[in-house]
């Protein structure tokens, strides 16, 4: 690992789990990778209580495992497992985009609408590391806007474990991110228009083709285990 600045601790341990969340969702760290709580002690510097507590978060998110008397290590990750986190993402972003548009300001469509357009620059430049992230950040934005907390809590949670499936597949060939985009500009075009239960659909059916497009990958890539 790369030696980073010492973190901001204000809460440290949460801070410390969105660091090594990161590495994990972004594949830097794979699946049965060791964590040492030497070297990340050192680099991070921390103590080993609020590394401690860290893992104890990513545990609970499922993607880390914490083996008694041996440590911690990156959970190994399933094809099944995948599967079905886009599942229930499906219907719950959905039900996030059916809230969304009924509280969401005039200022709140505006960031969407800019975020949508700068997904699709990413897109149309060959970028597919900015379209990526920006389809992360799209999703998560307009989930925020549901304001439910415990919406949004389950979904983070989920999202997670899904980005971590999509960054450990290799990149979808084109035809994938073309239908991807298409539904993303018809999504952006009912959001618009105010058309509640489409956009809601065409949410649903986006995700849930996307959790297909995942799977399918990783089996053929051979990156997860059945």
């Amino acid at each position: 690992m790369n030696k980073t600045s010492a973190i901001n601790r204000n809460p440290l341990h949460s801070q410390v789990a969105a660091t090594v969340r990161d590495r994990i969702m972004q594949g830097e760290l794979r699946p049965a990778d060791r964590l040492s709580e030497i070297a990340l002690c050192e680099e991070l510097e921390i103590s080993r209580t609020p590394l401690r507590e860290a893992f104890k978060l990513l545990e609970a998110e499922g993607l880390v495992t914490i083996r008694p008397h041996k440590g911690a290590i990156v959970a190994e990750i399933s094809i099944q497992e995948i599967g079905e986190v886009f599942d229930l993402l499906a219907p719950l972003e959905a039900l996030g985009v059916r809230l969304a548009m009924t509280r969401m300001s005039a200022e709140d469509k505006s960031r969407i609408v800019a975020l949508h357009d700068q997904m699709i620059q990413f897109y149309e430049s060959g970028d597919r590391e900015g379209c990526f992230l920006t389809d992360y950040e799209f999703h998560n934005t307009l989930i925020g806007f549901a304001q439910h907390d415990v919406l949004q809590t389950t979904h983070q949670s989920l999202s997670n474990r899904s980005q971590r499936g999509r960054y450990l597949a290799p990149r979808f060939d084109q035809q994938k991110l073309d239908i991807a985009m298409a539904a993303h500009r018809e999504l952006i075009v009912s959001i618009k228009d105010d058309e509640i239960e489409k956009s809601a659909q065409i949410m649903h059916d986006h995700v849930t083709l996307t959790g297909k497009f995942v799977v399918d990958t990783l089996r053929d890539s051979g990156v997860a285990r059945d």
